[in-house]
């Protein structure tokens, strides 16, 4: 019997990291219109398959709450946020006890910056015994060769590496096409190539 390749969205766990006010702001390899629209994709993804969704945040230089991008907290009605203090989340016990209690092993990445927040949720994830797929373009690096040195690294530990509208396919793959949830997966396919209002 042939295994099928695709990721289920019954084993996925989508983790936004620092998609908020201030680093936002910040100068990344892609422009922050471009990162958000391809990450609400993905949180309208976790949203049709109800997958477990994380937002982690760290907190602002001058010491204000940070406040997660609206276009995950409008779009994914069931988020946890968490913030973090260390580049690595797995030193975060909250984190970590909040992907153990979900009981799936595959993590979604998604965030800012890839070198940093990304890089160990990546390279963390895989050591501690989860697979890591990294949405490249819903994710935004400092600069464009340290980011192509993450993902050289990412691909090394045995990361996978996708984006938004390949997931769309992949989950929706042995699906129906004319009926929830595969359509609307499709759709979000639809949205992202038209340039249309992710909904």
């Amino acid at each position: 019997m042939a295994v099928d390749p695709k990721l289920s969205p019954d084993d996925a766990v989508v983790v936004f990291a620092d998609l908020q006010t201030g680093i936002l702001d910040l100068p990344m390899t892609r422009p922050a219109t471009t990162l958000m629209r391809s990450a609400q994709g993905l949180a309208r993804l976790a949203e049709i398959f109800d997958i477990p969704t994380i937002a982690l945040c760290i907190p602002k230089r001058a010491g204000e709450t940070p406040v997660i991008s609206e276009e995950i907290t409008g779009t994914r009605t069931k988020l946890r946020q968490i913030q973090r203090f260390t580049p690595d989340s797995f030193q975060n016990r909250e984190f970590v006890d909040a992907l153990e209690k979900t009981g799936r092993k595959t993590l979604v990445l998604s965030g800012v910056a890839t070198e940093v927040a990304v890089h160990w949720l990546t390279v963390s994830g895989i050591a501690n015994g989860y697979q890591a797929y990294v949405v490249a373009d819903a994710c935004g690096g400092v600069g464009e060769v340290s980011e192509a040195a993450a993902y050289r690294r990412f691909e090394q530990a045995g990361a996978v590496m996708t984006s938004v509208v390949s997931l769309a396919s992949e989950f929706s793959g042995n699906l129906d096409m004319t009926k929830s949830p595969g359509k609307d997966a499709v759709e979000v396919i639809y949205q992202i190539i038209l340039g249309e209002k992710i909904r």
